[in-house]
């Protein structure tokens, strides 16, 4: 893709154990290995790596709200640690955008906290209203 030998495509199974990897790298674990499997099975996700020299080195996860099919959310963009601020995250976010429009998608929202705010922002994305995230468990 550039200097950097990178490719970005549709994620596949073989790459659930490097995804999981990568999120522990960032101290994240959003996504179980379940979760990974279930998006890349699932039409209505989105879900692309980054990779170089045939490792994955960041992905890119979100959906097509079923609901209403011209919005689409990008749920987490991650980038192994080692190779950050490369423009990976950026072409992630090129790529996620230029497949959700060819499926008539007309908004893209991404879901971010504030501090990785600044990076949507820097791909073309503008704060358009801060929403109180809240959450019902199921009880055990």
């Amino acid at each position: 893709m550039n200097s950097l030998n990178m490719i970005i495509r549709k994620a596949e199974f073989k790459d659930v154990p490097f995804c999981l990897e990568l999120e522990a790298s960032q101290g994240d674990s959003t996504f179980l290995e379940h979760d990974f499997r279930n998006s890349i099975a699932d039409p209505n996700v989105i879900f692309l790596v980054a990779e170089q020299n045939q490792q994955v080195i960041g992905f890119i996860l979100g959906f097509i709200v079923p609901t209403r099919r011209r919005e689409a959310t990008i749920h987490s963009t991650m980038v192994h640690k080692r190779h950050i601020q490369k423009g990976i995250g950026s072409s992630l976010v090129r790529n996620f955008a230029d497949l959700a429009f060819e499926q008539d998608v007309e908004l893209i929202y991404a879901e971010v906290e504030e501090g990785p705010d600044k990076f949507y922002e820097k791909c073309g994305f503008k704060k358009v209203m801060v929403w109180h995230s809240m959450i019902l468990k199921k009880s055990v």
